[in-house]
């Protein structure tokens, strides 16, 4: 469900999804999610499309972006259950950092203390699980989501830090569409293992 590989090495791995390749949802997915929970599917078609978000923002503020299809979303997610978004956030270089929620008001990336929770007002945690535009710049992106269908919403929170009056945040994004086909795996196809983003808060044990 995300993605985010500030030292991933080189390698011969497609980017995106790319027809004819395999995903696989985990099976810790809710079932309200049931239309991909524990499921298979062959990407039958793709499309990508570039998007770009960019707002200018005073110090010590931030913006929320909530990605889903609620009316005060950007209508990121896909409206039918068939369609899987891929989607690669590439952050031109600034002054700024993001902090990812899911749902809204739970920091992805926290540790386990419970004061341990990123807080743009404070001095030291406002650090804390940040992403910043040097980790996933837009020649190479490192921050990925994948967004399925009634999906809840995945906020990003854009804030700058101290130093300057102003900062322009900028995102460029890449929305790869996906078309999927449920199925049985071929027997040694490579295949997208997509986990929840349940699990990645509490650190839960892979399949």
């Amino acid at each position: 469900m995300l993605e985010f590989r500030p030292t991933e090495v080189p390698s011969t791995r497609p980017r995106i999804l790319l027809t004819k390749h395999w995903v696989e949802f985990s099976p810790r997915f809710p079932e309200g999610l049931s239309h991909v929970k524990g499921k298979k599917f062959s990407i039958e078609a793709q499309q990508q499309v570039a998007y770009e978000l960019s707002y200018k923002i005073k110090e010590g503020c931030y913006v929320d972006i909530n990605l889903s299809n609620e009316d005060a979303g950007k209508k990121l997610y896909p409206d039918t259950s068939e369609n899987l978004y891929e989607v690669l956030f590439g952050l031109k270089d600034g002054n700024w950092y993001i902090i990812p929620y899911f749902p809204a008001d739970y920091p992805i990336y926290r540790l386990d203390y419970p004061d341990m929770s990123p807080l743009v007002s404070h001095a030291e945690r406002k650090y804390l699980g940040t992403i910043k535009p040097y980790e996933s710049p837009p020649d190479d992106p490192k921050l990925k989501l994948y967004l399925v269908f009634k999906l809840k919403p995945i906020i990003l929170r854009l804030a700058i830090d101290e130093g300057v009056s102003y900062e322009k945040c900028t995102l460029e994004i890449l929305i790869n569409r996906c078309l999927m086909k449920e199925g049985t795996l071929p027997a040694g196809a490579p295949v997208k293992f997509i986990r929840y983003l349940d699990e990645i808060k509490t650190l839960t044990p892979g399949i």
